[in-house]
């Protein structure tokens, strides 16, 4: 019976560990109300809009890691019209993208750099005994499994591609 109420209090502190991403957007937003951000209320609202909608879409409550791909989709967003917007001339619209890139990204892990990755390729090349670019497939499922949250997933595939049609 001890072991039955041991797994009972495990499953809600797990529920807490995951909700804790959603949890601090959240009150980050409360925070930046009452200090009269208006720029980070205006982000962070945008940030928790996505995130539930993404959730009802899915009909799921998100892990951590689903709100970190929530949010390196919204800024790749951002850096798409970044890009435009600075292209056009249009520095003020180009300027609040960037604001909203800066403030999404708080939320984000640290991700490995240029090296690390490289490094990671290799590795799981070897791991996977991926030969040419037939295995790119397996190469970028085993990333995606065990290092999206902190992996830049198009360098990564730019990585395996060249590194399995040198060989």
């Amino acid at each position: 019976m001890a072991k039955h109420d041991g797994n009972q209090k495990k499953a809600p502190l797990q529920k807490i560990l995951e909700k804790s991403m959603k949890d601090k957007i959240q009150k980050d937003l409360i925070e930046s109300m009452k200090s009269g951000s208006k720029n980070d209320v205006e982000i962070l609202r945008f940030i928790m809009s996505l995130i539930k909608k993404e959730e009802k879409d899915k009909n799921k409550d998100f892990s951590n890691s689903e709100v970190i791909q929530v949010l390196k989709k919204a800024i790749k967003r951002n850096q798409d019209a970044f890009e435009q917007f600075s292209k056009a001339g249009r520095n003020d619209l180009a300027e609040k993208e960037q604001m909203e890139i800066k403030i999404i990204s708080r939320y984000l892990p640290d991700e490995l750099s240029t090296s690390e990755i490289e490094k990671l390729v290799q590795v799981i090349i070897s791991e996977v005994n991926a030969k040419d670019q037939k295995d790119i497939g397996k190469v970028m499922a085993v990333i995606k499994q065990n290092h999206a949250d902190s992996v830049d997933m198009g360098l990564a595939s730019k990585l395996v591609k060249t590194i399995l049609s040198a060989d």
